[in-house]
């Protein structure tokens, strides 16, 4: 059914170990830019899960429904209501900090890679791809986290959109991440697990490459229609791009 699926939104080609890396030089791509949260790292379940763990270290009981009543709220709308609803000792600064200690914690101890990741990174890396990181997290505890995994080492650079006061909603931060590749947009694939960070890149011209991850089920299908290449994880990729007889 899956296949099926994909076939319909005109993913014509399927390509597994070796190929992918091959498959994607066939398709004229000269440099990667990988995001990291929901896309490298399987991040995400920590922002599902961070205010339960919060509470749970200080002896109290989460809401069954507390990770959809924080999704949609900012880090001090999230604050605030762990502040007011649980009646906390602690004020919103200490909070904030106990919040950051438990994610800071997860991503230097527990926060492991996608399946495939590294054997594809190191193969890309193989071939003579040149690879960067663009990020709107928290650049240290992805590099912490990237070093205990031990593939930073494969990228040249990390880019935080903070650092050029740009979002993931424009393509600049990938432009910038290009120029640093000495690569066009057109010769460039951008691995993005988020449909607004997909479309960007795709405006600007960039290849891009949907990377699954629950978080973003209910953009699934725009996702799928956006982008030129799917993983549902990295041992596996759909093309729409015809790729070399050769390969398939």
């Amino acid at each position: 059914m899956e296949d099926c699926l994909l076939y319909s939104l005109n993913y014509t080609v399927k390509l597994t170990g070796a190929d992918i890396v091959r498959g994607l030089i066939k398709n004229n791509v000269h440099a990667a830019i990988f995001d990291i949260d929901g896309t490298l790292l399987d991040s995400m379940p920590i922002w599902d899960t961070l205010g339960a763990r919060y509470l749970l270290a200080h002896g109290l009981t989460p809401e069954t429904n507390l990770r959809d009543i924080l999704f949609p709220m900012t880090i001090p709308e999230s604050v605030h209501y762990l502040k007011a609803h649980y009646d906390l000792k602690e004020n919103e600064d200490e909070i904030r900090n106990g919040l950051y200690r438990i994610t800071e914690d997860f991503y230097k101890k527990e926060v492991p890679l996608k399946k495939g990741a590294e054997k594809l990174l190191r193969g890309l890396s193989d071939a003579g791809i040149p690879m960067v990181l663009c990020t709107v997290g928290e650049a240290e505890l992805a590099k912490a986290a990237l070093t205990r995994l031990h593939v930073l080492s494969i990228f040249q650079d990390l880019f935080v959109c903070t650092d050029y006061q740009t979002t993931k909603r424009e393509p600049r931060i990938y432009e910038i991440a290009a120029a640093a590749l000495h690569a066009k947009p057109a010769e460039t694939v951008v691995f993005e697990d988020i449909l607004q960070a997909l479309s960007s890149a795709k405006t600007a011209g960039f290849q891009t490459a949907a990377v699954e991850d629950p978080a973003n089920d209910s953009d699934r299908k725009k996702i799928l229609e956006t982008a030129d290449y799917y993983l549902p994880d990295f041992t596996v990729l759909y093309a729409k791009r015809p790729c070399a007889p050769d390969i398939l």
